[in-house]
């Protein structure tokens, strides 16, 4: 009985750090930020990850930003990983290609990036979108490491973000 009302507890810090984490970043011109579950098997070369932002009307006629995350369990072995980022129109026009690099680990073979529990989280930086926070976008993210399948890849998840260039 103890032992599920400690859980319970768990839960419920939990789902309060992640109410806090979104309004925290909601509040930095975020205007999308989602993952997508990695099969736990093997993340293969030909397994696209597709994300699709709904255009904001209330957000500003500003450009974005687009950075790619990656949670990641201790069986990544990878001092880097390179993601190929795909961006589209909701017309199927490509409005860009582009490889991010999330370095995983530093020279020292230290891991970079936050823990949280038993996981890894760390990102590419920022990478400039020529679209408006109005256009409708389909995002679609393939790695490109020598693997196949590559291992200990979780989740990814894209974030765009207002810059107001």
């Amino acid at each position: 009985m103890a032992r599920e009302i400690k859980i319970k507890g768990l839960l419920l810090k939990a789902k309060a750090l992640l109410l806090v984490a979104f309004l925290l970043v909601s509040c930095d011109g975020t205007v999308y930020h989602r993952f997508v579950q990695v099969d736990r098997a093997g993340w293969a070369t030909e397994d696209t990850l597709s994300f699709c932002y709904e255009g904001s009307a209330i957000a500003s006629a500003s450009e974005m930003d687009v950075a790619l995350q990656v949670r990641y369990g201790a069986d990544y072995r990878y001092q880097n990983l390179y993601l190929r980022l795909e961006t589209f129109r909701a017309d199927s026009s490509l409005l860009s290609v582009d490889t991010l690099c999330c370095r995983m680990f530093d020279d020292d073979g230290r891991r970079l990036g936050s823990i949280v529990g038993t996981l890894y989280q760390n990102a590419s930086e920022g990478r400039p979108l020529t679209a408006l926070c109005t256009d409708t976008l389909i995002l679609k993210v393939t790695h490109v490491m020598g693997e196949n399948p590559l291992r200990g890849v979780l989740d990814v998840g894209v974030m765009l973000a207002e810059t107001g260039r």
